[in-house]
């Protein structure tokens, strides 16, 4: 790739994760102001992949934007994490195939997951890993980070 930012992506599996036991509704998450997926309710699944988004054809990202209101605290919040997208993109490369864990079965799919985790403090996580939690082999890279600040809500026609 030499010095290029932009890794491009075949194929990749977006997950948004929560501290478990949250009651989070999840608005943006948006890459790169340039492609986002879609959350909704989120409570639970931290390191994991609680709500899947399947993309294709994506540049590896460099930051992510996430905006959620927790329902329990009645607060919003908005924030940003940078991404080291050259490390996720090297992590992709050299994916290693697990053993799903309920049947014993060989997978070696090559779709990485890129995971996306909130807390109720604002705290925003990114790992890179080769499969949901529910592998033998499971790889995770925490490849990104940030905080997220308190905002007052959109008015009510614009929610």
């Amino acid at each position: 790739m030499g010095c290029s930012s932009r890794y491009q992506v075949k194929e990749m599996i977006v997950g948004i994760a929560a501290e478990d036991k949250s009651d989070l509704m999840v608005g943006t998450v948006l890459f790169d102001d340039a492609w986002s997926v879609p959350a909704g309710s989120v409570g639970c699944c931290w390191k994991d992949a609680g709500v899947l988004s399947f993309v294709d054809g994506v540049n590896f990202p460099s930051k992510v934007v996430v905006a959620w209101y927790d329902m329990d605290t009645d607060l919003f919040r908005v924030g940003e994490a940078q991404i080291d997208n050259k490390t996720g993109y090297e992590f992709i490369q050299k994916m290693k195939p697990v053993i799903v864990r309920s049947t014993g079965e060989y997978f070696d799919d090559s779709t990485p997951y890129l995971i996306v985790g909130i807390k109720r403090n604002g705290l925003i996580k990114v790992w890179i890993s080769n499969s949901s939690s529910e592998a033998i082999g499971r790889q995770i890279l925490e490849i990104g980070s940030g905080m997220a600040q308190i905002k007052e809500l959109p008015p009510e026609d614009e929610r």
